[in-house]
């Protein structure tokens, strides 16, 4: 295939370059959202470069900001780029205004951060050709994809981390973009699944409630569904909208083939106490939303995802040998960014990667602030109550006066009884 092209919202940008290694394509994948322009340059599955016309992202406008170049002299290069052919990297090296391995340093930042960017964006289009400009090939730089995967773990962070920790944090993002994982399945989950199994005619409906109540069951059923969407089929955001999309037994075979390779969380008790958690903030974000007259379904799923990214993380880390001591401090700290690159991953709603990312700071939010601000409410809820006041006065984007605190309350002993039925297998 030498041109495939679709949106941002289908396909995630990561599932792109992992189809780009594996086919070891060479060309340009063109990015396109509102009016900002990327383009990927690939040589036999290897991602080499990226150009951005995104404002701060030029290779000019960026020296200057470094403080490594003048207005005057990028002006200068710029028109003499124009009128020569001559690229405008190429110039700097030529007129010795930049030595070859500080340019190289800069542009190499430069194209990471470009990257690191459009990971994340979950709209546009996307199309790829099998050209590519000689100047791509040539250099002067070539980009680290595992820089740039890094950097979007640390988006947000306030100080830099050792060179263990970078490494680290390389090999986790490496690990997430090419699904070189699997979610841990909880025993309790696997058993009452075996039991509705063991009878003699297979019980559709618990299997189905029990999916939809089960984080990783959820996220495992959306991503196979999803991943083999064709180009005019719409993403399935939530189990609801799968089931109106697929037959029953579709789900249920899915469920089943997860079952068989699925491994036990090395950590147990810590994952199931996230998992019930994950549950009581999506009944609770179901509640608000009914409340505020907004989509509960999308409120329940968002809410159920919201700290998957420390399931995902603990799994992983505990994979690579970290120190128990060490696990909560880099869970906290990078759990919204795993999980969101995650959900771009396995092509979840962008919803759903847009609570994962902001449900801590909802003013972060440059998408879905409504649903992020409901998901926000009922995390601070469950963790922090006394705080709900203050958390409440932080949410603009909903109709505040409509949310009747002591009805959430008062119902939380009955969320909890019903998330413990769910987590908890009692021996006959």
């Amino acid at each position: 295939m030498n041109k495939l092209n679709g949106t941002l919202s289908t396909t995630s940008l990561p599932e792109i370059l992992h189809l780009c290694s594996v086919q070891q394509k060479t060309g340009t994948l063109v990015l396109t959202r509102s009016g900002i322009n990327k383009k990927l340059y690939f040589n036999k599955g290897e991602l080499i470069y990226i150009t951005s016309n995104k404002m701060g992202e030029r290779v000019g406008e960026y020296l200057i900001q470094r403080g490594e170049l003048t207005r005057t002299w990028a002006g200068f290069l710029l028109k003499d780029s124009q009128r020569t052919g001559i690229a405008f990297t190429s110039s700097l090296l030529k007129k010795n205004i930049f030595e070859k391995d500080k340019l190289e340093a800069a542009l190499s930042d430069l194209a990471n951060t470009a990257l690191a960017d459009v990971m994340t964006w979950t709209a546009g289009s996307y199309e790829f050709s099998s050209k590519i400009p000689q100047q791509a090939l040539d250099g002067p730089i070539r980009i680290s994809e595992a820089k740039a995967l890094q950097q979007i773990i640390q988006q947000g962070g306030a100080t830099k981390e050792s060179n263990n920790t970078d490494e680290l944090l390389r090999t986790l993002a490496r690990k997430i973009v090419t699904d070189s994982f699997s979610l841990p399945l909880l025993p309790t989950i696997a058993i009452k699944l075996q039991e509705h199994w063991s009878h003699n005619k297979i019980e559709t409906e618990p299997i189905l409630k029990l999916v939809r109540e089960d984080q990783v069951l959820s996220a495992y059923v959306l991503r196979v569904i999803n991943s083999a969407l064709g180009k005019d089929q719409q993403r399935c955001a939530t189990i609801k909208q799968a089931l109106a999309a697929y037959s029953a037994d579709h789900l249920i075979g899915i469920v089943h083939a997860q079952m068989a390779c699925a491994q036990p969380p090395k950590q147990s008790d810590t994952v199931s106490q996230l998992l019930q958690h994950a549950l009581r903030c999506a009944y609770l974000s179901e509640q608000i939303a009914t409340q505020l007259g907004e989509d509960q379904e999308m409120a329940f799923t968002c809410g159920l995802f919201h700290n998957i990214g420390k399931i995902l993380l603990l799994q992983l880390l505990t994979e690579n040998n970290i120190a128990d001591e060490k696990l909560p401090q880099l869970v906290a700290k990078f759990h919204q960014n795993c999980g969101a690159l995650l959900s771009r991953r396995w092509n979840l709603a962008p919803q759903v990667h847009n609570c994962i990312k902001s449900y801590h700071d909802p003013h972060s939010a440059k998408e879905n602030q409504q649903l992020v601000e409901i998901i926000y409410l009922s995390h601070k809820l469950l963790v922090q109550p006394d705080t709900i006041d203050d958390a409440i006065a932080q949410c603009t984007h909903l109709k505040t006066q409509n949310i009747k605190v002591t009805d959430l309350t008062d119902n939380l002993a009955l969320i909890d009884e019903v998330v413990a039925s769910i987590y908890t297998y009692i021996i006959d």
